[in-house]
Protein backbone atom coordinates (compact mmCIF):
# COMPACT_ATOMS: atom_id res chain seq x y z
CA UNK A 1 0.00 0.00 0.00
CA UNK A 2 1.46 3.34 -1.07
CA UNK A 3 1.65 6.43 1.13
CA UNK A 4 -1.22 8.06 -0.76
CA UNK A 5 -3.42 5.03 -0.12
CA UNK A 6 -2.43 5.06 3.54
CA UNK A 7 -3.42 8.73 3.90
CA UNK A 8 -6.66 8.07 2.00
CA UNK A 9 -7.58 5.22 4.35
CA UNK A 10 -6.78 7.30 7.44
CA UNK A 11 -8.84 10.20 6.14
CA UNK A 12 -11.78 7.91 5.41
CA UNK A 13 -11.61 6.41 8.91
CA UNK A 14 -11.42 9.86 10.51
CA UNK A 15 -14.34 11.04 8.40
CA UNK A 16 -16.31 7.99 9.53
CA UNK A 17 -15.74 8.94 13.19
CA UNK A 18 -17.02 12.46 12.55
CA UNK A 19 -20.14 11.10 10.84
CA UNK A 20 -20.74 8.70 13.71
CA UNK A 21 -20.71 11.58 16.17
CA UNK A 22 -23.37 13.26 14.02
CA UNK A 23 -25.41 10.01 13.92
CA UNK A 24 -25.11 9.86 10.14
CA UNK A 25 -24.90 6.09 10.15
CA UNK A 26 -25.10 5.24 6.46
CA UNK A 27 -22.49 7.78 5.44
CA UNK A 28 -20.21 6.59 8.25
CA UNK A 29 -20.70 3.04 7.05
CA UNK A 30 -19.64 3.98 3.52
CA UNK A 31 -16.50 5.72 4.80
CA UNK A 32 -15.54 2.79 7.04
CA UNK A 33 -16.05 0.32 4.22
CA UNK A 34 -13.83 2.44 2.01
CA UNK A 35 -11.11 2.59 4.68
CA UNK A 36 -11.23 -1.19 5.17
CA UNK A 37 -11.16 -1.81 1.42
CA UNK A 38 -7.98 0.26 1.14
CA UNK A 39 -6.36 -1.29 4.22
CA UNK A 40 -7.99 -4.61 5.13
CA UNK A 41 -5.17 -5.38 7.57
CA UNK A 42 -6.34 -2.76 10.08
CA UNK A 43 -8.21 -4.92 12.60
CA UNK A 44 -9.47 -1.94 14.60
CA UNK A 45 -11.29 -0.62 11.56
CA UNK A 46 -12.71 -4.07 10.91
CA UNK A 47 -14.02 -4.18 14.49
CA UNK A 48 -15.51 -0.67 14.18
CA UNK A 49 -17.21 -1.65 10.94
CA UNK A 50 -18.62 -4.80 12.51
CA UNK A 51 -19.93 -2.90 15.54
CA UNK A 52 -21.60 -0.28 13.34
CA UNK A 53 -23.31 -3.04 11.39
CA UNK A 54 -24.42 -4.53 14.71
CA UNK A 55 -25.93 -1.17 15.69
CA UNK A 56 -27.86 -1.22 12.41
CA UNK A 57 -28.99 -4.83 13.12
CA UNK A 58 -27.24 -6.11 10.00
CA UNK A 59 -25.86 -9.13 11.76
CA UNK A 60 -25.27 -11.21 8.64
CA UNK A 61 -23.00 -8.49 7.25
CA UNK A 62 -21.30 -8.03 10.62
CA UNK A 63 -20.31 -11.70 10.95
CA UNK A 64 -18.74 -11.56 7.49
CA UNK A 65 -16.59 -8.64 8.67
CA UNK A 66 -15.66 -10.42 11.91
CA UNK A 67 -14.76 -13.59 10.03
CA UNK A 68 -12.26 -11.59 7.93
CA UNK A 69 -10.87 -9.92 11.03
CA UNK A 70 -10.37 -13.35 12.63
CA UNK A 71 -8.22 -14.38 9.70
CA UNK A 72 -5.83 -11.62 10.76
CA UNK A 73 -6.11 -12.11 14.54
CA UNK A 74 -7.61 -15.57 15.18
CA UNK A 75 -7.27 -15.30 18.97
CA UNK A 76 -8.71 -11.83 19.42
CA UNK A 77 -11.31 -12.39 22.17
CA UNK A 78 -13.23 -9.20 21.39
CA UNK A 79 -13.73 -10.21 17.76
CA UNK A 80 -14.63 -13.79 18.66
CA UNK A 81 -17.12 -12.70 21.32
CA UNK A 82 -19.02 -10.24 19.12
CA UNK A 83 -18.99 -12.74 16.24
CA UNK A 84 -20.34 -15.48 18.52
CA UNK A 85 -23.14 -13.19 19.69
CA UNK A 86 -24.07 -12.26 16.13
CA UNK A 87 -24.30 -15.90 15.07
CA UNK A 88 -26.65 -16.43 18.03
CA UNK A 89 -28.74 -13.44 16.92
CA UNK A 90 -28.98 -15.02 13.47
CA UNK A 91 -30.17 -18.29 15.01
CA UNK A 92 -27.00 -20.20 14.09
CA UNK A 93 -26.54 -21.54 17.61
CA UNK A 94 -24.20 -24.39 16.71
CA UNK A 95 -21.70 -22.02 15.12
CA UNK A 96 -22.08 -19.65 18.06
CA UNK A 97 -21.39 -22.45 20.57
CA UNK A 98 -18.31 -23.51 18.62
CA UNK A 99 -16.93 -19.97 18.81
CA UNK A 100 -17.45 -19.67 22.57
CA UNK A 101 -15.90 -23.09 23.10
CA UNK A 102 -12.94 -21.84 21.06
CA UNK A 103 -12.74 -18.79 23.34
CA UNK A 104 -12.73 -21.06 26.40
CA UNK A 105 -9.82 -23.03 24.94
CA UNK A 106 -7.89 -19.76 24.42
CA UNK A 107 -8.66 -18.40 27.91
CA UNK A 108 -10.49 -20.70 30.37
CA UNK A 109 -10.98 -17.79 32.80
CA UNK A 110 -12.73 -15.54 30.29
CA UNK A 111 -16.16 -15.27 31.91
CA UNK A 112 -18.10 -14.04 28.82
CA UNK A 113 -17.48 -17.38 27.10
CA UNK A 114 -19.70 -18.95 29.78
CA UNK A 115 -22.32 -16.25 30.44
CA UNK A 116 -23.18 -15.92 26.75
CA UNK A 117 -23.58 -19.68 26.46
CA UNK A 118 -26.29 -19.43 29.14
CA UNK A 119 -28.32 -17.47 26.58
CA UNK A 120 -27.47 -19.77 23.68
CA UNK A 121 -28.50 -22.91 25.54
CA UNK A 122 -31.69 -21.15 26.71
CA UNK A 123 -32.50 -20.23 23.10
CA UNK A 124 -31.91 -23.85 22.07
CA UNK A 125 -34.24 -25.08 24.83
CA UNK A 126 -31.41 -26.90 26.63
CA UNK A 127 -32.05 -25.43 30.08
CA UNK A 128 -29.92 -27.93 31.99
CA UNK A 129 -26.85 -26.85 30.03
CA UNK A 130 -27.86 -23.20 30.49
CA UNK A 131 -27.86 -23.72 34.25
CA UNK A 132 -24.52 -25.51 34.08
CA UNK A 133 -22.96 -22.58 32.21
CA UNK A 134 -24.48 -20.18 34.76
CA UNK A 135 -22.75 -21.87 37.68
CA UNK A 136 -19.46 -22.18 35.77
CA UNK A 137 -19.58 -18.44 35.00
CA UNK A 138 -20.22 -17.59 38.65
CA UNK A 139 -17.08 -19.49 39.66
CA UNK A 140 -15.13 -16.90 37.64
CA UNK A 141 -17.25 -13.85 38.49
CA UNK A 142 -20.15 -13.74 40.94
CA UNK A 143 -21.24 -10.29 39.86
CA UNK A 144 -22.05 -10.51 36.16
CA UNK A 145 -25.44 -8.92 35.30
CA UNK A 146 -25.49 -10.59 31.86
CA UNK A 147 -25.19 -13.98 33.52
CA UNK A 148 -28.14 -13.34 35.85
CA UNK A 149 -30.23 -11.86 33.04
CA UNK A 150 -29.66 -14.85 30.76
CA UNK A 151 -30.40 -17.30 33.55
CA UNK A 152 -33.60 -15.37 34.27
CA UNK A 153 -34.70 -15.88 30.65
CA UNK A 154 -34.18 -19.64 31.00
CA UNK A 155 -36.15 -19.78 34.26
CA UNK A 156 -38.94 -17.63 32.80
CA UNK A 157 -39.24 -20.00 29.85
CA UNK A 158 -39.75 -22.85 32.34
CA UNK A 159 -42.41 -20.91 34.29
CA UNK A 160 -40.16 -20.67 37.34
CA UNK A 161 -41.30 -17.12 37.87
CA UNK A 162 -40.05 -16.52 41.41
CA UNK A 163 -36.52 -17.67 40.58
CA UNK A 164 -36.57 -15.74 37.31
CA UNK A 165 -37.66 -12.59 39.15
CA UNK A 166 -34.78 -13.03 41.59
CA UNK A 167 -32.28 -13.27 38.71
CA UNK A 168 -33.65 -10.21 36.94
CA UNK A 169 -33.56 -8.22 40.18
CA UNK A 170 -29.95 -9.28 40.71
CA UNK A 171 -29.09 -8.13 37.17
CA UNK A 172 -30.75 -4.78 37.90
CA UNK A 173 -28.89 -4.46 41.19
CA UNK A 174 -25.56 -5.14 39.49
CA UNK A 175 -26.32 -2.80 36.58
CA UNK A 176 -29.16 -0.36 37.08
CA UNK A 177 -29.40 0.57 33.40
CA UNK A 178 -29.42 -3.02 32.13
CA UNK A 179 -31.38 -3.02 28.83
CA UNK A 180 -35.02 -4.16 29.06
CA UNK A 181 -34.62 -5.30 32.67
CA UNK A 182 -37.89 -3.73 33.83
CA UNK A 183 -39.62 -5.42 30.92
CA UNK A 184 -38.33 -8.80 32.12
CA UNK A 185 -39.44 -8.04 35.67
CA UNK A 186 -42.86 -7.06 34.32
CA UNK A 187 -43.12 -10.37 32.44
CA UNK A 188 -42.52 -12.27 35.68
CA UNK A 189 -45.16 -10.32 37.57
CA UNK A 190 -47.63 -10.71 34.69
CA UNK A 191 -47.20 -14.47 34.57
CA UNK A 192 -47.52 -14.61 38.37
CA UNK A 193 -50.89 -12.87 38.07
CA UNK A 194 -49.62 -9.69 39.75
CA UNK A 195 -50.97 -7.34 37.11
CA UNK A 196 -50.55 -4.17 39.15
CA UNK A 197 -46.84 -4.79 39.71
CA UNK A 198 -46.48 -5.82 36.06
CA UNK A 199 -48.06 -2.59 34.90
CA UNK A 200 -45.76 -0.48 37.06
CA UNK A 201 -42.69 -2.33 35.74
CA UNK A 202 -43.78 -1.82 32.12
CA UNK A 203 -44.26 1.89 32.78
CA UNK A 204 -40.75 2.11 34.29
CA UNK A 205 -39.36 0.34 31.21
CA UNK A 206 -41.16 2.67 28.80
CA UNK A 207 -40.04 5.77 30.70
CA UNK A 208 -36.45 4.62 30.20
CA UNK A 209 -36.95 3.47 26.59
CA UNK A 210 -40.17 4.83 25.03
CA UNK A 211 -39.34 3.11 21.72
CA UNK A 212 -39.09 -0.41 23.15
CA UNK A 213 -41.66 -1.93 20.81
CA UNK A 214 -41.47 -5.36 22.43
CA UNK A 215 -42.38 -3.87 25.81
CA UNK A 216 -45.13 -1.78 24.20
CA UNK A 217 -46.60 -4.91 22.63
CA UNK A 218 -46.55 -6.86 25.90
CA UNK A 219 -48.01 -3.90 27.76
CA UNK A 220 -50.81 -3.62 25.18
CA UNK A 221 -51.63 -7.30 25.72
CA UNK A 222 -51.74 -6.78 29.49
CA UNK A 223 -54.06 -3.79 29.04
CA UNK A 224 -56.35 -5.91 26.85
CA UNK A 225 -56.50 -8.53 29.60
CA UNK A 226 -57.45 -5.76 32.04
CA UNK A 227 -60.20 -4.60 29.67
CA UNK A 228 -58.47 -1.29 28.91
CA UNK A 229 -58.96 -1.53 25.16
CA UNK A 230 -58.39 2.15 24.36
CA UNK A 231 -55.06 2.11 26.19
CA UNK A 232 -54.03 -1.08 24.38
CA UNK A 233 -54.97 0.42 21.02
CA UNK A 234 -52.93 3.56 21.74
CA UNK A 235 -49.85 1.44 22.53
CA UNK A 236 -50.27 -0.55 19.32
CA UNK A 237 -50.50 2.65 17.27
CA UNK A 238 -47.33 3.87 18.98
CA UNK A 239 -45.54 0.68 17.92
CA UNK A 240 -46.47 1.39 14.29
CA UNK A 241 -45.14 4.96 14.65
CA UNK A 242 -41.76 3.55 15.69
CA UNK A 243 -41.88 0.49 13.44
CA UNK A 244 -44.31 0.85 10.51
CA UNK A 245 -43.57 -2.73 9.45
CA UNK A 246 -44.61 -4.33 12.74
CA UNK A 247 -46.72 -7.28 11.60
CA UNK A 248 -47.89 -8.08 15.13
CA UNK A 249 -49.11 -4.54 15.79
CA UNK A 250 -51.09 -4.40 12.53
CA UNK A 251 -52.62 -7.83 13.17
CA UNK A 252 -53.48 -6.96 16.77
CA UNK A 253 -55.18 -3.72 15.68
CA UNK A 254 -57.00 -5.64 12.95
CA UNK A 255 -58.22 -8.23 15.45
CA UNK A 256 -59.38 -5.50 17.84
CA UNK A 257 -61.29 -3.83 15.01
CA UNK A 258 -62.94 -7.16 14.11
CA UNK A 259 -64.08 -7.65 17.71
CA UNK A 260 -65.58 -4.17 17.68
CA UNK A 261 -67.21 -4.85 14.27
CA UNK A 262 -65.18 -2.01 12.77
CA UNK A 263 -64.52 -4.05 9.67
CA UNK A 264 -63.19 -1.31 7.39
CA UNK A 265 -60.47 -0.49 9.92
CA UNK A 266 -59.69 -4.18 10.23
CA UNK A 267 -59.29 -4.38 6.44
CA UNK A 268 -56.83 -1.46 6.51
CA UNK A 269 -54.61 -3.16 9.10
CA UNK A 270 -54.77 -6.64 7.56
CA UNK A 271 -54.00 -5.17 4.13
CA UNK A 272 -51.01 -3.28 5.60
CA UNK A 273 -49.73 -6.49 7.19
CA UNK A 274 -50.18 -8.30 3.89
CA UNK A 275 -48.08 -5.72 2.06
CA UNK A 276 -45.25 -6.44 4.48
CA UNK A 277 -45.62 -10.23 4.39
CA UNK A 278 -47.52 -11.16 1.18
CA UNK A 279 -46.99 -14.91 1.65
CA UNK A 280 -48.46 -15.21 5.16
CA UNK A 281 -51.54 -17.42 4.75
CA UNK A 282 -53.19 -16.42 8.00
CA UNK A 283 -53.16 -12.74 7.09
CA UNK A 284 -55.06 -13.41 3.86
CA UNK A 285 -57.56 -15.52 5.77
CA UNK A 286 -58.16 -12.75 8.29
CA UNK A 287 -58.51 -10.21 5.48
CA UNK A 288 -61.02 -12.53 3.79
CA UNK A 289 -63.04 -12.75 7.02
CA UNK A 290 -63.16 -8.94 7.20
CA UNK A 291 -64.31 -8.69 3.57
CA UNK A 292 -66.91 -11.35 4.29
CA UNK A 293 -68.20 -9.37 7.27
CA UNK A 294 -69.00 -6.34 5.06
CA UNK A 295 -70.57 -8.49 2.35
CA UNK A 296 -67.65 -8.24 -0.07
CA UNK A 297 -67.82 -11.95 -0.83
CA UNK A 298 -66.00 -11.79 -4.15
CA UNK A 299 -63.02 -10.01 -2.56
CA UNK A 300 -63.01 -12.55 0.25
CA UNK A 301 -63.09 -15.35 -2.29
CA UNK A 302 -60.16 -13.82 -4.23
CA UNK A 303 -57.98 -13.63 -1.11
CA UNK A 304 -58.67 -17.24 -0.18
CA UNK A 305 -57.97 -18.42 -3.74
CA UNK A 306 -54.61 -16.60 -3.62
CA UNK A 307 -53.86 -18.47 -0.42
CA UNK A 308 -54.54 -21.77 -2.18
CA UNK A 309 -52.33 -20.69 -5.08
CA UNK A 310 -49.44 -20.45 -2.62
CA UNK A 311 -50.26 -23.70 -0.81
CA UNK A 312 -53.13 -25.90 -1.98
CA UNK A 313 -52.92 -28.22 1.04
CA UNK A 314 -55.04 -26.08 3.37
CA UNK A 315 -58.26 -27.80 4.48
CA UNK A 316 -59.47 -24.79 6.48
CA UNK A 317 -59.21 -22.53 3.45
CA UNK A 318 -61.17 -24.97 1.28
CA UNK A 319 -63.93 -25.03 3.89
CA UNK A 320 -64.00 -21.22 4.10
CA UNK A 321 -64.13 -20.94 0.29
CA UNK A 322 -67.03 -23.37 0.20
CA UNK A 323 -68.88 -21.32 2.81
CA UNK A 324 -68.39 -18.11 0.81
CA UNK A 325 -69.56 -19.80 -2.39
CA UNK A 326 -72.80 -20.90 -0.70
CA UNK A 327 -73.35 -17.37 0.60
CA UNK A 328 -72.69 -16.16 -2.94
CA UNK A 329 -75.38 -18.52 -4.34
CA UNK A 330 -72.75 -20.67 -6.04
CA UNK A 331 -73.28 -24.17 -4.59
CA UNK A 332 -71.61 -25.82 -7.58
CA UNK A 333 -68.25 -24.16 -6.82
CA UNK A 334 -68.75 -24.91 -3.12
CA UNK A 335 -69.26 -28.55 -4.03
CA UNK A 336 -66.00 -28.61 -5.98
CA UNK A 337 -64.03 -27.21 -3.04
CA UNK A 338 -65.65 -29.66 -0.65
CA UNK A 339 -64.98 -32.62 -2.94
CA UNK A 340 -61.31 -31.62 -2.97
CA UNK A 341 -61.45 -31.34 0.81
CA UNK A 342 -63.09 -34.77 1.03
CA UNK A 343 -60.22 -36.25 -0.98
CA UNK A 344 -57.75 -34.53 1.32
CA UNK A 345 -59.48 -35.49 4.60
CA UNK A 346 -61.80 -38.45 3.89
CA UNK A 347 -64.40 -39.74 6.33
CA UNK A 348 -65.07 -36.38 7.99
CA UNK A 349 -68.79 -36.10 8.90
CA UNK A 350 -68.63 -32.30 8.74
CA UNK A 351 -67.35 -32.34 5.15
CA UNK A 352 -69.88 -34.95 4.02
CA UNK A 353 -72.68 -32.99 5.67
CA UNK A 354 -71.68 -29.76 3.92
CA UNK A 355 -71.38 -31.60 0.61
CA UNK A 356 -74.92 -32.82 1.17
CA UNK A 357 -76.08 -29.22 1.64
CA UNK A 358 -74.50 -28.26 -1.70
CA UNK A 359 -76.40 -31.07 -3.45
CA UNK A 360 -79.68 -30.05 -1.79
CA UNK A 361 -79.14 -26.49 -3.01
CA UNK A 362 -78.84 -27.88 -6.56
CA UNK A 363 -82.02 -30.00 -6.19
CA UNK A 364 -79.90 -33.18 -6.12
CA UNK A 365 -81.84 -34.87 -3.34
CA UNK A 366 -80.68 -38.47 -3.75
CA UNK A 367 -77.03 -37.48 -3.63
CA UNK A 368 -77.64 -35.24 -0.61
CA UNK A 369 -79.47 -37.97 1.28
CA UNK A 370 -76.72 -40.46 0.50
CA UNK A 371 -74.04 -38.09 1.82
CA UNK A 372 -76.00 -37.52 5.03
CA UNK A 373 -76.18 -41.28 5.51
CA UNK A 374 -72.43 -41.57 4.94
CA UNK A 375 -71.80 -38.93 7.59
CA UNK A 376 -74.02 -40.78 10.06
CA UNK A 377 -72.25 -44.07 9.41
CA UNK A 378 -69.06 -42.41 10.60
CA UNK A 379 -70.72 -40.59 13.50
CA UNK A 380 -74.27 -41.81 14.30
CA UNK A 381 -74.74 -38.88 16.70
CA UNK A 382 -73.81 -36.09 14.28
CA UNK A 383 -76.86 -33.88 14.70
CA UNK A 384 -76.43 -31.55 11.67
CA UNK A 385 -76.54 -34.53 9.28
CA UNK A 386 -79.54 -35.98 11.13
CA UNK A 387 -81.38 -32.69 10.79
CA UNK A 388 -80.72 -32.38 7.04
CA UNK A 389 -81.59 -36.03 6.46
CA UNK A 390 -84.92 -35.73 8.31
CA UNK A 391 -85.77 -32.50 6.44
CA UNK A 392 -84.97 -34.16 3.10
CA UNK A 393 -87.12 -37.20 3.93
CA UNK A 394 -90.06 -34.94 4.81
CA UNK A 395 -89.60 -33.04 1.57
CA UNK A 396 -89.65 -36.34 -0.35
CA UNK A 397 -92.71 -37.54 1.62
CA UNK A 398 -90.69 -40.42 3.07
CA UNK A 399 -92.45 -39.99 6.37
CA UNK A 400 -91.54 -43.31 8.03
CA UNK A 401 -87.81 -42.71 7.49
CA UNK A 402 -88.16 -39.10 8.65
CA UNK A 403 -89.96 -40.19 11.85
CA UNK A 404 -87.19 -42.69 12.64
CA UNK A 405 -84.42 -40.08 12.27
CA UNK A 406 -86.32 -37.52 14.35
CA UNK A 407 -87.07 -40.04 17.10
CA UNK A 408 -83.43 -41.14 17.22
CA UNK A 409 -82.32 -37.53 17.55
CA UNK A 410 -84.84 -36.77 20.30
CA UNK A 411 -83.69 -39.82 22.27
CA UNK A 412 -80.24 -38.23 22.35
CA UNK A 413 -81.46 -34.67 22.93
CA UNK A 414 -85.09 -34.63 24.09
CA UNK A 415 -85.20 -30.82 24.32
CA UNK A 416 -83.62 -30.07 20.95
CA UNK A 417 -85.99 -27.42 19.61
CA UNK A 418 -84.97 -27.92 15.97
CA UNK A 419 -85.98 -31.57 16.02
CA UNK A 420 -89.14 -30.83 18.02
CA UNK A 421 -90.05 -28.38 15.26
CA UNK A 422 -89.30 -31.00 12.59
CA UNK A 423 -91.53 -33.43 14.48
CA UNK A 424 -94.40 -30.91 14.38
CA UNK A 425 -93.80 -30.29 10.70
CA UNK A 426 -93.82 -34.03 10.00
CA UNK A 427 -97.18 -34.39 11.72
CA UNK A 428 -98.56 -31.50 9.66
CA UNK A 429 -97.24 -33.06 6.46
CA UNK A 430 -98.72 -36.43 7.16
CA UNK A 431 -102.09 -34.85 7.83
CA UNK A 432 -102.18 -32.51 4.86
CA UNK A 433 -99.75 -34.15 2.41
CA UNK A 434 -98.59 -30.63 1.57
CA UNK A 435 -94.86 -30.41 1.45
CA UNK A 436 -94.79 -26.63 1.12
CA UNK A 437 -96.37 -26.00 4.55
CA UNK A 438 -93.24 -27.13 6.39
CA UNK A 439 -89.98 -26.96 4.46
CA UNK A 440 -91.40 -25.26 1.31
CA UNK A 441 -90.73 -26.49 -2.20
CA UNK A 442 -87.38 -27.91 -3.03
CA UNK A 443 -85.50 -24.68 -3.69
CA UNK A 444 -86.81 -23.12 -0.47
CA UNK A 445 -85.64 -26.20 1.38
CA UNK A 446 -82.21 -25.68 -0.08
CA UNK A 447 -82.16 -22.07 1.10
CA UNK A 448 -83.31 -23.06 4.56
CA UNK A 449 -80.63 -25.72 4.77
CA UNK A 450 -77.98 -23.27 3.54
CA UNK A 451 -78.53 -21.17 6.67
CA UNK A 452 -77.07 -24.04 8.64
CA UNK A 453 -74.11 -24.27 6.29
CA UNK A 454 -73.30 -20.56 6.46
CA UNK A 455 -73.52 -20.34 10.24
CA UNK A 456 -70.88 -21.20 12.82
CA UNK A 457 -71.99 -24.80 12.41
CA UNK A 458 -69.94 -24.94 9.23
CA UNK A 459 -67.01 -25.89 11.35
CA UNK A 460 -69.00 -28.74 12.90
CA UNK A 461 -70.46 -29.11 16.32
CA UNK A 462 -73.91 -29.83 17.57
CA UNK A 463 -76.82 -28.13 15.93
Amino acid sequence: MGSNDWFEAENRAERANELLESHRWEEALDELRAAVDINPENVNWQISLGKLLDELHRYDQAVAVYEKACEIEPQNLEILTTMGLDYARLGNFERSLNIFEQIESIDPDYEPSFCHRVYIYYAMGNHDKAEEMFYMARQISEHCPICYHNMGLSLLARDQHERALYCFRMAEELREDYPQINQRIAECYWKMGKNGEAREAYLRELRKDPQNTEALLQYSQLLMELGQIDGAREKLHRIIEFDPESIVAHLSLGSLAMQEENYHTAIEHFAAALEIRPYYHDIRRQLAQAYQAIGQLELAREELKKTLDIDDEQPEVLMELAQICVQHDDPKSAQEYLEELNRMTPCEPEVLHNLAVCHFLQDQWEQGIDLCRQALKIDPQYMPAMHKLAAAYISNREYIQARKVIDDALKMEPDNEKFLELSRQLTAHRLSHVVASAIKPIKSVGKRISKFFSSSAVTAGKE
